[in-house]
């Protein structure tokens, strides 16, 4: 009878012990987290008061974070869309994974305060580097909150990530159009140009062509630069050798395109009846300027072709 209620309360302690463990374990997993607010405009969150903040990288860039503890970082990101922008299926770019750092892992749609939030996770190559990317479409703008992180454990449902998206609010607003839409570097030419929407007028400035593809889609992206005029952008573009780097900046997604020059100099004197085309199906780039420099007897191109995508 002894032995009977021995082994009873070894079997009591065990329990005892296993349901300890499991309770502290629960108790860790919904550690409380102490936390800052950011408020900015429209936009308001909480975030781990750890967490220290980082200069801004771009302009689209409303805050970002380092976690000294991890090597978390993030950003959270608010860009205007150009009217004739065509969002992409699942907020992915559309990209040869031999032509990107990273390769596509998953996508899933959530709810966070009321909006519908797009997630993409991406691996980057050769490494366990992860990156997270939370899409809201909101307000005339896209907001992103996109971190990046070796640690298997931190994702949306961490208390350190979840301190800062269960408390995202974006309130209904105007987001003022900016008409810019990324950075376009010649590095070999030591030059950085905005890349603007609405005039080629302008100074320090490239023009996208509307009729022309954005970075990530699957089509010819255009560029237009004064040659002798209004900051001259492409006033040295015949200096550009085949091989070349030229790189877009792109606040819309977020990430860096970095092209090759393939042709340089390709003269089409019947632009004005003939215009330029921009086609789909391959990932390119022209640059356009008028010729001979400082006049508008033809169009003087630039060829490129996509090399890779990095993310900002």
């Amino acid at each position: 009878m002894t032995e009977i209620k021995l082994k009873y309360l070894i079997a009591v302690l065990c329990i005892v012990v296993i349901l300890g463990v499991v309770l502290t374990a629960v108790v860790f997993s919904e550690k409380e987290i102490k936390t800052n607010h950011f408020q900015k405009d429209e936009i308001s969150f909480d975030y781990p008061n750890t967490w220290l903040t980082t200069n801004q990288t771009q302009n689209t860039e409303l805050v970002g974070f380092t976690d000294p503890k991890s090597d978390l970082n993030i950003s959270v990101n608010k860009q205007p869309i150009p009217p004739d922008y065509k969002i992409s299926d699942n907020f992915t770019i559309s990209i040869p994974e031999n032509q990107s750092g990273f390769k596509f892992i998953s996508h899933k749609s959530l709810k966070l305060n009321g909006n519908t939030v797009q997630k993409d996770v991406y691996q980057f190559n050769n490494s366990s580097l992860k990156r997270t990317e939370l899409w809201i479409n909101k307000n005339d703008a896209m907001y992103s909150i996109i971190y990046t992180t070796n640690n298997t454990n931190l994702d949306e449902n961490s208390p350190e990530i979840k301190a800062l998206t269960q408390n995202l609010t974006i309130n209904n607003a105007t987001v003022p159009n900016t008409n810019t839409c990324g950075e376009l570097s010649l590095p070999t030419l030591g030059q950085n140009w905005t890349i603007v929407e609405d005039s080629v007028n302008h100074y320090g400035s490239v023009y996208h062509y509307s009729d022309s593809f954005y970075p990530g889609q699957n089509g010819t992206i255009g560029f237009l630069g004064h040659h002798t005029r209004y900051s001259s952008p492409f006033d040295n573009i015949n200096q550009l050798q085949v091989g070349d780097p030229v790189i877009i900046t792109d606040y819309i997604t977020q990430k860096k395109y970095v092209y090759k020059v393939t042709n340089n100099g390709d003269i089409k004197a019947d632009y004005k009846t003939n215009p330029i085309q921009f086609p789909a199906g391959s990932f390119s780039l022209t640059l356009v300027t008028c010729y001979p420099p400082g006049f508008q007897e033809a169009a003087y191109m630039t060829h490129l072709s996509l090399v890779s995508v990095e993310p900002i």
